[in-house]
């Protein structure tokens, strides 16, 4: 009698025991505890301080939906609301079993975007600037990318990680003479930014060789104090640009307004990307492209002989370089 009571208590004890294992498989509701569904999760941790941000700057989800040939299936959109809700989580749902890939884009529904061949298959996909003319001198909204290579969908539950990155940078742009009798304003200069950037595929690379000209936004005259020179005034140029890549031919130019006169032309990847291969924050060195990736606001600092025909040196961020030792005009 005693054996077959402890036989009533282990059988007890070891359903007990296997419940919680089994217990998500019995019923599956929008109300369950239990983790279910097929989700996406969005991150923003690669910048330079590789911290997670998609809470504070991504914004809402165009997630693509192809087959593992590349032919376009479905797009889900999402709201700040929605990825607020479902930290910062989408669902996939719908789709028959198989092999999928993801692209996600962040950003893209302002205004000065445009997109062409959304319902074609992946290699068709375009993401464009909107242009006047081939130049653009707005504040480019944040426009966020990421992607998913080819993954198993079922019914089963699964959570698929994409890291998003930053396809805008900002550049406050100062031209200053080192003289102290010289004093310049936003008039006397003109600056730009040319490239061929302006078209964006589904695996976020250029996709034109149509350059952009892009120009100031914003300009003002400004006075601050240098370390190295004391008290200097210039005039500072606000520039917006789509994503920076190391081997394209990307120049920053300045000219002078009453002449048109080139004080210089430079690459800007080239030395950006200089600076960049120094950056260690991470506790390792940074290629130059991944650099030009995470960082996403440069301020810029060249600074010009008394008499603005040549530039003597640059400061990017707290880095200097001498033109005349490293700086090709």
């Amino acid at each position: 009698m005693q054996t077959v009571k402890n036989r009533v208590k282990l059988w007890l004890v070891s359903m007990l025991c296997v419940m919680p294992l089994v217990s998500c498989t019995w019923v599956k509701d929008d109300t369950d505890d239990c983790p279910y569904g097929f989700w996406l999760k969005l991150h923003y941790t690669y910048n330079i301080l590789d911290v997670e941000a998609a809470p504070e700057y991504v914004t809402d989800a165009h997630v693509y939906v192809y087959d593992a040939n590349g032919n376009y299936v479905k797009r889900i959109n999402a709201t700040w609301n929605d990825l607020k809700a479902n930290d910062y989580r989408i669902r996939v749902e719908d789709l028959a079993e198989g092999d999928y890939q993801f692209v996600v884009w962040s950003g893209m529904g302002d205004s000065q975007y445009s997109v062409a061949g959304d319902t074609q298959a992946k290699d068709e996909y375009r993401l464009s600037l909107v242009e006047e003319g081939g130049t653009s001198a707005q504040e480019l909204p944040s426009l966020f990318y990421g992607s998913l290579p080819t993954v198993h969908y079922d019914k089963s539950y699964a959570v698929h990680h994409i890291d998003m990155m930053k396809d805008t940078n900002q550049l406050a742009l100062l031209a200053v003479p080192v003289a102290e009798d010289t004093e310049v304003s936003v008039n006397d200069f003109s600056m730009k930014v040319v490239t061929a950037n302006g078209i964006m595929d589904a695996r976020n690379q250029i996709a034109t060789e149509a350059a952009t000209t892009y120009l100031p936004f914003a300009q003002e005259d400004v006075t601050f104090d240098d370390p190295d020179y004391g008290e200097l005034h210039g005039a500072k140029f606000g520039i917006s640009t789509l994503r920076l890549m190391e081997n394209s031919d990307c120049r920053i130019i300045l000219e002078k307004s009453s002449t048109g006169e080139t004080v210089f032309n430079i690459s800007l990847p080239e030395y950006i990307g200089m600076i960049g291969s120094l950056y260690t924050n991470l506790g390792r060195q940074l290629s130059v492209q991944e650099y030009l990736d995470r960082q996403d606001f440069y301020t810029i600092v060249f600074y010009l002989s008394g008499d603005l025909d040549q530039l003597i040196q640059l400061r990017v961020n707290s880095w200097r370089v001498r033109a005349y030792n490293h700086l090709k005009l």
